[in-house]
């Protein structure tokens, strides 16, 4: 009897211990879990700060690109952050037919992790755009897209090398319309004849803000050949199209 009771005890002794740990078992894994996403927010607020501090430095030294690259014929005179990787600099031109000027600077984000990798794994471009108003609006809309083809022969050849040769052919324009306004003829020309290769998009319209160019980011970088040329080239695309107006 006494061996019978023993067995008993030792049993009862199991069970409660089986049922204690299947309690315990749920509390361990919340606990984990827990732990897991403690860990990755904590990450994520240290990738935040660093990215964030990153930002504001990589603005202050874009902020001196642009400085430099206007060469005198205007000033930044402020910075107005419109988003995290988006800020907005107003400028203050030496001549007078930029009115309300201004430089909107688009980086690229990376404020989280997915951001940063989706937009190294797109390649996506820092991008520059300069918005002003003219002293005699246009008379007409007009936006422009500048594209490139690259082609090769066979894709075995490789991309760099030495012994390329370029030739620089007459632009071509594929247009919308059949006949032109003599403004738009005069601002198609003057975009054919003049620097304005490093630029993706020019537009002008009768509404504000009357002229805007987006150009790359490095196009005003210290390394690049025409940054000196940048806002010379819009400014004489834009008084290109004034004249064309008497």
């Amino acid at each position: 009897m006494g061996h019978l009771s023993a067995n008993r005890r030792t049993a009862k002794s199991i069970a409660r211990n089986i049922c204690t740990h299947r309690e315990a078992h749920p509390m361990c894994g919340m606990l984990l879990l827990a732990l897991s996403f403690s860990a990755v927010a904590l990450g994520c607020a240290v990738w935040y700060w660093i990215a964030s501090h990153y930002s504001r430095r990589r603005a202050g030294e874009v902020t001196r690109w642009i400085e430099s690259a206007l060469a005198g014929q205007g000033h930044v005179t402020g910075m107005r952050w419109l988003s995290s990787s988006r800020f907005q600099l107003p400028l203050r031109m030496a001549h007078g037919m930029f009115r309300r000027a201004s430089v909107l600077v688009e980086m690229t984000p990376c404020e989280l992790p997915p951001q940063w990798l989706l937009g190294k794994m797109k390649a996506k471009r820092e991008l520059l755009t300069f918005q002003a108003d003219l002293d005699l609006p246009p008379a007409f809309s007009l936006h422009v897209q500048n594209f490139r083809w690259f082609a090769r022969s066979s894709r075995k050849t490789p991309k760099r090398n030495s012994g390329w040769t370029f030739e620089r052919t007459t632009p071509v324009v594929i247009s919308t319309r059949f006949d032109w306004q003599k403004e738009v003829s005069s601002a198609i020309t003057s975009l054919a004849q003049g620097q304005s290769h490093d630029f993706l998009t020019i537009s002008f319209q009768r509404r504000s803000p009357h002229f805007c160019a987006t150009l790359p980011l490095e196009a005003v970088a210290p390394d690049s050949p025409t940054r000196t040329c940048v806002f010379e080239s819009m400014r004489e695309l834009a008084n290109n199209s004034s004249a064309s107006l008497f």
